[in-house]
């Protein structure tokens, strides 16, 4: 037994260094991976909102000033994504009448079909079917406080837009069964490509980022294992390659990784930065002026 403590005990440093003090002042500390967009005139937008949402959410967003959101992006329907869809119900804006509140404002959320339609099956409270409105004469109607949607369905490589910010749906695969999706949108002067949850990057995508996109200066692209391949998810070696491939101007930020598979947060930030210069770990409260 003193063999396995003392192999758990070094396998799991970094869980073990994560759970101690305040996640705040911890950067091992991680939750599933999410993106706030902060547009000048106030307008907050979120790219997923996972299994930690309302924890991140609660800890980090009024550390910049954020205290209400207003469109969600979602890669794909996996619940690391999208289990934080009922807890937005605390982050809507409010209709008003006078000093009246009436009822939140529907969020607008932006998905492709393919997760709608499985999203559609695991949240039926949230987002009901158009085609199958049941109702039961005898059972009284009651109202409940949940998120309400605006749902748009978009599609690849064709443009959104959420107020000034434009948004473009980049396909890639996440497990040979699934497409995921990354984006690429402009804030201020930075251009930005955000590779969430990619196993296998398309060659139509990345033709489309090198060709038909603005110059990237910020990618954020996933990275599990250090260097073994996995079947729903990028190692670091494959992120890095990534990297070299679409040669972002500024910065790469690695996201989403396994933590006992790798050195404490800032060690192995010292070890990229001596080996690739503008290669980072990302981590939760992280913040990017652009």
């Amino acid at each position: 037994m003193k063999g396995t403590r003392d192999a758990m005990e070094k396998y799991c440093h970094v869980s073990k260094v994560a759970s101690r003090g305040n996640p705040k002042y911890n950067k091992n500390y991680r939750n599933n991976p999410s993106l706030l967009i902060m547009l000048e005139n106030g307008t907050n937008v979120i790219i997923d909102v996972g299994k930690t949402f309302r924890e991140g959410a609660l800890r980090w967003l009024p550390e910049v000033g954020a205290t209400q959101l207003d469109a969600i992006i979602l890669t794909h329907q996996h619940m690391d994504a999208a289990a934080g869809l009922d807890d937005v119900r605390g982050f809507q804006r409010w209709k008003f009448d006078g000093e009246k509140r009436l009822g939140s404002v529907a969020m607008p959320l932006f998905l492709s079909s393919e997760c709608l339609k499985a999203l559609q099956n695991q949240f039926p409270w949230l987002l009901p079917k158009a085609t199958a409105v049941i109702v039961d004469e005898g059972k009284p109607r009651v109202e409940r406080h949940v998120a309400s949607f605006q749902v748009t369905v978009f599609e690849k490589f064709s443009p959104f837009t959420i107020g000034t910010l434009k948004v473009t749906p980049l396909p890639v695969i996440h497990g040979e069964d699934l497409v995921s999706y990354g984006f690429s949108f402009t804030v201020g002067r930075t251009n930005v490509v955000y590779l969430s949850d990619i196993s296998r990057m398309l060659p139509e995508t990345l033709d489309y980022i090198r060709s038909k996109l603005p110059p990237t200066d910020v990618l954020i692209i996933d990275a599990l294992n250090p260097d073994q391949e996995h079947p729903v998810h990028y190692s670091m070696k494959q992120a890095i390659v990534m990297s070299h491939e679409i040669a972002p101007r500024k910065m790469t930020y690695l996201l989403g990784m396994n933590c006992d598979a790798f050195p404490l947060h800032d060690d192995m930030n010292r070890q990229l930065r001596q080996k690739h210069g503008n290669i980072q770990f990302a981590h939760d409260g992280l913040v990017l002026e652009t």
